[in-house]
């Protein structure tokens, strides 16, 4: 095994310095930073679980770099991966016992669970104490001599089997689901700027799994070695993601439209820029955390912690207000719901120090925590509240609850075109091939085109952009736009560019204060070209930027550059496009396009069908057949029967991840989530994580015992 450990801590070190290598802003210093990643990996190797989930959110520079098939997060999970395989190739066996020995300082052999008092404000006796008692009583206690971790351990080699051939299997159709929509481009080649259309689609959307996959050799180790200090890393990381994330949302809001302004219709994207064509990125995301925001205040340990939780519950039921999307209420309603039942059941007790005797079990239950108690009801007054205020003091809320029956009936429609997709029974038994659907989906379903797409065009050593507008008829002019990241200040811009076009046609340029899909300000220009010149025409424009919130500077506002094409011309050609600043600093970096796509960025405007067919099930038949969804579902079965019924019920983070992946199911009804890499990966996480969840902890020392308050109330003994 070591030796291939070793070799995949090589392909993934390669992998990620290539990556590095090529990428369009800081190709060096990226190589740096993933070198230094794997070796804090590779000496702490928890720590992936907190900063990949904590840096989610915030490792994503499309709009900057012009990226779409990798991210910079794929760095991350890559230079991770490497860490991990590197200490397990050098150290062997004996890595995940090193971790052991490490965390037995940190944490009791019983895993902690949840308190109680964290909803209700009441303290229960104690579960467990650990008294002294000679080795061979302790040995003497299990039948056989065999002590009980011991034999779970053998009994539970089962269902780890069925996961890990569940997964595999996965991972098998996933493959072939990603030669199989390779195979059906009409070109290979793969570029680095390529879209949602192209062969490298493929490989972005086959990416989360492999990528989980190939950390999930150390996520099975932590949980069988330190299971404390995974609990401790996944929720802090999870909670931090959500943090970092309604923290944007915020900025976002602050910017445009306000943050009280809860009658224009905008909803927030946050960071996720991959939702430029719409999707459930940030929909997926909440739903995936914000139980873990639950288990902050569970387990806030003082009162300081207790603020700090609760101000992040405020602050993503901001968030997951503002998204103003119908499948967050519903996942985020049912999360919650789902940890209303289980918390205060099966998950009622919580851990104590080591420090605990057993006269402890003869006294009073503690008093109740009043800060505790009182605190907890002013958090739901105040998220109450929250949810009145955008519902009442603004009219998007209702205008979207009450297009719902209208939006269902569009939605059934735009199903069925997306199942009359599977045309054979080999293509309803395999799919069409990963990432397949935007491009099938415009050449199958009439009116249904493309709203546009870019292309670079060499011409005698002379690169330049074609830019498409919509197929002839679809009225849908404007709603592809081109995008590059400039800096936004109150002053004059001059803007210069060479135009041609074949037929009449009208560009519309502009500077915007845009966040990414929504316009705060902007100021435009239309320039013309008439009917039937082809020849090159440049242009000069002088534009005027004055932002309509000059009262926001302290607000981090973003802006773009933004063409788009309206008229009757099916394309124009675009080169040496130059933006300089009141004091001639240039502003635009790849404007004659020898660097291809690299820094260009485009966005869907109020046109999102061709890309998502909106439904996770329906995704997965679509592009890996009935034999991927059924594995799929599969799985998803059995992670929900070890939640509830197998060993991992147990477990302390049992009832978030049962509530994670409940929220992410409703979510999944209405959206599809495979399709946005970084939210797929979390998810996929957190489906491995359930399926490999031990409720048993370490092995208990020799010494050590724990005693259940199912038992009489006397002095303990040798059971």
């Amino acid at each position: 095994m070591r030796l291939l450990h070793g070799a995949l801590a090589i392909l993934a070190v390669t992998l990620s310095v290539f990556l590095a290598l090529h990428h369009p802003l800081a190709p060096w210093l990226l190589v740096c930073v993933v070198v230094a990643w794997g070796l804090a990996v590779y000496l702490r190797p928890a720590i992936w679980l907190f900063v990949l989930p904590a840096a989610l959110p915030i490792a994503g520079f499309s709009p900057w770099t012009g990226w779409i098939g990798v991210e910079e997060f794929d760095l991350l999970a890559l230079g991770a991966a490497s860490g991990c395989y590197a200490r397990m190739a050098l150290q062997g066996a004996g890595w995940s016992r090193r971790i052991r020995t490490s965390e037995s300082a940190l944490a009791p052999a019983v895993l902690p669970r949840t308190a109680p008092q964290a909803l209700s404000g009441r303290k229960t006796r104690r579960p467990c104490v650990r008294a002294e008692t000679p080795l061979k009583t302790w040995q003497s206690s299990f039948p056989n001599g065999v002590p009980l971790a011991t034999r779970d351990a053998s009994a539970a080699r089962n269902p780890f089997r069925f996961a890990r051939i569940g997964l595999a299997a996965l991972a098998a159709s996933s493959v072939l689901a990603m030669l199989r929509g390779l195979a059906d481009t009409d070109d290979l080649a793969l570029g680095w700027f390529q879209a949602y259309e192209d062969p490298l689609n493929s490989l972005r959307i086959g990416k989360s799994l492999l990528l989980a996959l190939l950390l999930l050799p150390s996520l099975r180790s932590l949980l069988q070695a330190a299971p404390a200090l995974v609990v401790r890393r996944l929720s802090a990381g999870m909670a931090t993601g959500l943090g970092l994330v309604s923290l944007a949302v915020l900025c976002e809001r602050a910017a445009y439209p306000g943050l009280l302004d809860f009658s224009t219709p905008y909803r927030t994207t946050a960071l996720f820029w991959e939702m430029h064509v719409g999707g459930a990125a940030l929909d997926v995301f909440l739903v995936l955390t914000v139980p873990f925001a639950v288990h902050a205040l569970v387990q806030a340990r003082n009162p300081w912690r207790w603020v700090l939780a609760a101000a992040l519950a405020v602050a993503a039921g901001y968030t997951c207000l503002t998204t103003f999307s119908r499948g967050v209420y519903l996942g985020v309603g049912l999360a919650l719901s789902v940890l209303a039942c289980l918390l205060p059941g099966r998950w009622r007790q919580r851990s104590w120090p080591p420090a605990a005797t057993v006269n402890d079990l003869r006294g009073d239950a503690p008093l109740p925590e009043h800060w505790r108690v009182w605190g907890n009801r002013v958090l739901v007054v105040l998220l109450v509240c929250e949810g009145a205020a955008v519902l009442c003091l603004g009219d998007f809320m209702g205008t979207r609850l009450a297009a719902g029956e209208r939006d269902l009936g569009g939605r059934l429609q735009h199903w069925r075109e997306g199942l009359n997709l599977l045309r054979t029974p080999s293509e309803f038994l395999l799919g069409r091939g990963l990432g397949r659907f935007p491009a099938n989906y415009s050449q199958a379903v009439e009116g249904r085109g493309l709203p546009g797409h870019l292309q670079i065009v060499d011409d005698l050593e002379v690169s330049y952009l074609r830019l498409f507008g919509p197929v002839p008829g679809l009225r849908l002019s404007g709603a592809f736009e081109l995008l590059h990241r400039v800096p936004l200040v109150n002053g004059n811009y001059m803007l210069n560019f060479d135009l041609r076009a074949s037929r009449f046609a009208r560009v519309n340029v502009g500077v915007c204060q845009q966040h990414l899909l929504y316009v705060a300000a902007c100021t435009r220009q239309v320039v013309v070209v008439p009917d039937g010149e082809s020849r090159w025409r440049h242009f000069s424009l002088p534009l005027d930027f004055r932002s309509e919130f000059p009262d926001r500077r302290w607000v981090p506002a973003l802006g773009f550059l933004a063409l788009h094409l309206e008229g009757a011309a099916d394309c124009v050609d675009i080169d040496n496009l130059s933006l300089l600043d009141g004091q001639g600093r240039q502003l635009l970096a790849n404007g004659t396009y020898t660097s291809g796509l690299g820094q260009w960025y485009f966005a869907a405007r109020h046109y999102f069908l061709f890309w998502h067919v909106d439904n996770l099930f329906l995704e997965v038949l679509i592009d890996q057949g009935a034999v991927g969804l059924s594995l799929l579902l599969t799985l998803l079965a059995m992670a929900f029967a070890r939640l509830l019924w197998g060993r991992g019920r147990e477990h302390v983070l049992a009832p978030y991840l049962l509530a994670a992946l409940s929220g992410c199911l409703a979510v999944a009804v209405f959206s599809n989530v495979l399709d946005m890499p970084r939210s797929a990966f979390l998810f996929y996480l957190l489906l491995c994580s359930a399926l490999f969840l031990d409720g048993h902890s370490p092995e208990a020392p020799p010494g050590t015992r724990c005693y259940s308050l199912k038992a009489p109330r006397k002095a303990p003994h040798a059971v």
